[in-house]
């Protein structure tokens, strides 16, 4: 019985083919699987092409199917779907083989990456720059040709990636190599040897059959591909067609599919910049620990903040709908929460005034007026170390680490202890509790057994996640039980802006060495908004979330768009006006749908501009997901409240001269929340009047 696999093109198009030709091509996928080859499948063989295993089949009067027949085997693959002459030159000269060293199925363009390289737009001057500029003996000239054939490169395509002479030359030909080929020779590119940038950019190579030649696609349907899936009956074929379906629910890097179901004995860490894919691999890996979870098993997913959690839950109800009952979504203080209700605990948790009125009243005692020290020092000192650190006695703050923050000698340790009781002495007596405090009180109910432990634990955010809070996920997975896949963590510290303090996770107990794997492939933003994201933090150390350097040799987005839009304005009626033309601009042609761009942070001028130029405006509120298609309307939030979504166009209305350290953590944030287009607007630096903090 003949195979159909899918093209992730034919997925993304599908719904905007005529419905007539949908049904053609429902009815196509259920002929072969029926048999291959009766005529009414109307398969015939092109001539005017390339590769000779193209055929052409007849899905309406004016639109053609692009089918690639295997040399030997049955699996058939769906490719391309267009009007008749359009599909036909789509094919052309395109070569669409099975890589006999990866497995992978892989299409590219001879003639395209040729002349990538030889360009009208490379004139003899910026040619003879381009030579003297090549050094000695590029990277990639280094490797052999059964090397670069091991790299993922086609056989065709070597004499291209041989004619390689510096980074500018790789860029031109990148984007007409084979998309895994490209990721690894990037990284040979950006000092890795060969071994090591097919492990780092595709994972350890599955153990398959590998194919007998380039026609063979019976091992397709087998391994893991990053734009194939296949068709499984007629009830799986109408699911990956319809229009609500994302294609993270079908398509994974092969990496990532190996952390999906990566067996570990301990806890494991998952890490990479924004846009990599890692709340991907962890949603997949959840539904992959559930499936094998008995009826009385939880797994659990928590998050930092409460609208990532309300997003992966929906996502999670379409990704696994036979599993979910088993998968809990929470935020981190919503777990705290429940754990500390189990045990019985009817306080609350403390408000911003209440904070306010204690802190007065403390700071006015004689053990705080006697100090040298501001008030903010004080309570600033409580708020980033004390409470977040659970530090519960005074020989714990006396030989605490305090990374990034003032030294102190110990006599100055001790008077400021005193200060710190009475703090914790006031909230008790109001029955109060900070988050932090929520936090360790959850702790200590798990440490009694009043709380029963998840078979499986995941945290996405976990860079924002204090030591105590730390400490919490790993009392409630079953870490010191020894059972398997007992926690995944993951995230990124480009992302850090809650927890200024970085800690690492082995002083929480939570040993990943051995265990701790890196996303290289960014599959969100555009190698430009990317770029322009990262040197927000040029010179800014960002840590890997477990006390080391974070590294970004090799990242590499995986499509290019336009360069960040970057504007100069200063009062709110000039950022008005920019960002009408901007919206205007992206909406006119039907390029982007208004749900699809987001404004970060709120301005009522800005809001009120775009509502009087006839734009419906939507804010991004807390604890409420984003509606998407289903409401019209250009969103808006802070940029605490945009992490963990994503839009085709975002602008960055505050961009200027403060440059603190959380600004800049917060720009990368927002810019990454972007694919296509980034509109960056710089002011004069002013002092942020409202709070953007979200839980």
């Amino acid at each position: 019985m003949a195979k159909m696999m899918l093209h992730r093109d034919v997925l993304k198009n599908f719904g905007k083919l005529p419905a007539k030709v949908q049904k053609k091509v429902v009815e196509l996928t259920q002929k072969f699987e029926e048999d291959s080859t009766q005529a009414s499948i109307h398969l015939e063989p092109l001539n005017a092409v390339k590769d000779s295993k193209v055929r052409s089949a007849r899905v309406g009067a004016d639109y053609r199917a692009i089918v690639i027949a295997p040399e030997k085997g049955d699996t058939f693959l769906l490719m391309h779907i267009d009007h008749h002459d359009e599909a036909y030159e789509w094919c052309r000269n395109k070569r669409f083989e099975a890589h006999q060293a990866l497995g992978t199925l892989q299409v590219f363009d001879v003639e395209e990456a040729e002349r990538s390289l030889h360009s009208s737009e490379l004139g003899e001057t910026e040619a003879a720059s381009s030579e003297a500029l090549a050094v000695p003996e590029y990277a990639l000239q280094a490797l052999s040709d059964e090397e670069l054939f091991q790299a993922g490169v086609p056989e065709a395509l070597i004499p291209a990636v041989r004619a390689v002479r510096n980074d500018d030359d790789f860029e031109r030909l990148a984007d007409y190599l084979p998309p895994e080929a490209a990721q690894v020779l990037y990284g040979v590119a950006s000092g890795m040897p060969l071994d090591g940038a097919i492990h780092e950019m595709l994972g350890a190579l599955e153990e398959i059959e590998k194919p007998t030649g380039p026609g063979d696609f019976s091992h397709l349907a087998d391994i893991t591909n990053m734009d194939l899936v296949l068709v499984q009956g007629e009830e799986h074929l109408r699911e990956i067609l319809s229009e609500d379906i994302e294609e993270w629910r079908v398509f994974l890097h092969p990496y990532q599919r190996k952390l999906v179901e990566w067996h570990t004995r301990g806890p494991m860490k998952i890490f990479g910049a924004a846009g990599t894919g890692k709340t991907v691999a962890l949603m997949h890996r959840a539904a992959w620990l559930a499936q094998s979870c008995s009826n009385d098993e939880k797994v659990l997913i928590t998050t930092f903040t409460t609208n990532l959690s309300v997003t992966i839950k929906g996502l999670m109800e379409k990704l696994a709908p036979s599993v979910v009952d088993r998968i809990e979504v929470t935020n981190l203080h919503q777990l705290a929460r429940t754990i500390c209700a189990r045990a019985q605990w009817q306080g609350k948790i403390a408000e911003r005034e209440d904070l306010q009125s204690i802190w007065r009243k403390v700071l006015a005692m004689p053990v705080a007026s006697e100090l040298d020290f501001s008030g903010d020092f004080v309570r600033d000192e409580f708020e980033q170390i004390i409470d977040p650190m659970g530090i519960t006695s005074e020989e714990e703050y006396l030989t605490v680490v305090r990374t990034g923050r003032k030294p102190l000698r110990r006599k100055q340790r001790k008077a400021l202890w005193k200060v710190f009781v009475e703090v914790r002495r006031q909230l008790s007596g109001r029955n109060l509790l900070t988050f932090d405090g929520l936090i360790h009180q959850a702790h200590e109910v798990l440490d009694r057994g009043e709380f029963p432990r998840y078979r499986h634990v995941l945290v996405d955010e976990i860079q924002d996640f204090s030591l105590e809070a730390l400490r919490l996920v790993a009392s409630i997975s079953p870490i010191a039980e020894g059972l398997d896949n007992p926690l995944c963590v993951v995230g990124d510290g480009h992302q850090r802006i809650y927890n200024p303090v970085p800690v690492p996770l082995g002083r929480a107990g939570i040993e990943v060495r051995g265990r701790s794997r890196r996303l290289k492939i960014n599959y969100r933003t555009s190698e430009e908004i990317r770029d322009w994201a990262h040197a927000a933090l040029e010179g800014v150390s960002v840590d890997d979330l477990d006390g080391e350097q974070a590294m970004t040799q090799g990242d590499r987005s995986i499509f290019h768009g336009p360069e960040p839009q970057l504007v100069k304005s200063g009062s709110d009626d000039e950022v008005a006006s920019a960002v009408v033309t901007w919206v205007k601009g992206l909406t006119k042609s039907g390029q982007l749908k208004t749900h699809e761009i987001c404004l970060t942070p709120a301005n009522s001028r800005v809001i009120s501009a775009l509502q009087s130029n006839g734009f419906a405006t939507v804010e991004l509120k807390a604890r409420q997901a984003d509606p998407g298609q289903e409401e019209s309307g250009v969103r808006f939030g802070s940029k605490k409240r945009i992490k963990g979504l994503e839009f085709k166009a975002v602008a960055i209305l505050d961009a200027g001269t403060c440059d603190s350290l959380l600004d800049r953590f917060e720009n990368y944030v927002a810019a990454t929340r972007a694919r296509q287009q980034l509109l960056v607007i710089n002011r004069p630096c002013r002092e942020q009047t409202e709070s953007e903090g979200d839980s």
